[in-house]
C-alpha cells in the first residue's frame, strides 16, 4: 500500500509518499508526476518527501532516479531512505530493472 499526498505552496509542490514504493504503486506515482509535467510545473520546485516510506523496490528506484534527473529534491531522514537516495545520486546511469 502507498498513499500519495500532494501539497502546493508558494515555494513549490511537495509529493508526500507513505508506505512502500513498489509496483503497482510506482505507476500511480508516475501518473501524478505526469500530471505535474503536463501542467507545465517546474520540476526543480517539486519535493519528493519519503519520510514515511518503508521500502523501495527496483521499479521505485528507477522512478526516483528519473525524478533526480529532472531536478526534483528527494527527502527522507530514515537511514534506509537516505541510503537509497545516496545510491541513486552515485551512479551515472539508471539502476537496473528488477
Amino acid at each position: 500500500m502507498l498513499r500519495i499526498h500532494t501539497e502546493t505552496s508558494p515555494d513549490g509542490i511537495t509529493l508526500r509518499l507513505e508506505g512502500k514504493l513498489v509496483q503497482p504503486w510506482v505507476d500511480e506515482v508516475a501518473k501524478v508526476w505526469t500530471a505535474f509535467e503536463e501542467q507545465g510545473q517546474d520540476t526543480r520546485r517539486i519535493r519528493i518527501d519519503m519520510e514515511d516510506v518503508s521500502f523501495v523496490d527496483g521499479h521505485g528506484k528507477s522512478l526516483l532516479f528519473l525524478f533526480l534527473q529532472a531536478g526534483c529534491q528527494l527527502h527522507g531522514s530514515r537511514v534506509y531512505i537516505r541510503g537509497v537516495i545516496e545510491d541513486l545520486r552515485a551512479p551515472k546511469s539508471p539502476p537496473a530493472e528488477p
